[in-house]
């Protein structure tokens, strides 16, 4: 699967959607790609923001909407966080302008995810449980204007997979300006056991970023830069 996010697009499935946009309504690509040899679906292009956004624009950009539409198609592409990993160095998918992570979390433990760039004011995050919307201990984060920090604390008595969603709508992140993502755990993941956790749940499918670099060693990224 690697190998083969890494190629162009294969065929296409047809299906209308429009979107609202700042300024009114834009009709999106009706239709939508999958990685060769795959399910999972290749994010559609969206408008380049060219404006600082306002709450308004964040509201008319709606990618749980654009998420849950893409599922009905295949997987959603999700990039997953080893269990050591603290730091990572990455930019988002364009032209759609967006990348998911997942995290595992244990029972009762806190993360906190927080994104760092230049341009820090045209950035949000999004926190979704494994069918894209705001699950328990995640609505914080939903509700917040432009969060560019969230916390999650697990409130299930099961280990959890979450999925954090960094949000580049004016592609200010490219591999010469690569945003930051930080992850703080409350947990020493070297005495915590996550390996049964399901990373690829509900509608996400597993396509690890090509371009990330971690601070340490990930035990699922393809491509791992310890430094």
């Amino acid at each position: 699967m690697t190998s083969s996010v890494a190629q162009a697009p294969s065929r296409a499935v047809q299906a209308p959607s429009p979107s609202r946009i700042q300024g009114g309504f834009q009709t999106r690509a009706n239709f939508v790609a999958r990685y060769p040899g795959t399910h999972i679906v290749v994010p559609r292009p969206w408008d380049r923001c060219m404006m600082l956004p306002d709450s308004f624009y964040w509201r008319t950009r709606d990618l749980s909407t654009e998420i849950q539409w893409m599922a009905r198609r295949g997987f959603i592409p999700v990039s997953p966080v080893g269990d050591s990993v603290e730091v990572l160095s990455d930019y988002t998918m364009q032209p759609a302008g967006w990348r998911a992570y997942g995290i595992s979390v244990p029972a009762g433990g806190t993360v906190q995810v927080e994104v760092k760039h230049p341009n820090l004011a045209w950035f949000r995050l999004m926190l979704v449980d494994k069918w894209g919307v705001p699950g328990p201990g995640m609505l914080q984060a939903a509700i917040a204007h432009q969060p560019v920090m969230v916390t999650y604390k697990n409130p299930n008595k099961d280990d959890r997979a979450i999925y954090v969603i960094v949000d580049d709508p004016a592609w200010w992140s490219d591999a010469k300006s690569p945003y930051t993502l930080e992850v703080r755990r409350d947990w020493d993941p070297a005495k915590t056991d996550l390996s049964k956790v399901q990373m690829v749940a509900g509608l996400w499918g597993a396509s690890p970023s090509v371009s990330a670099e971690f601070r340490h060693s990930s035990l699922t990224g393809p491509a791992v830069y310890p430094h």
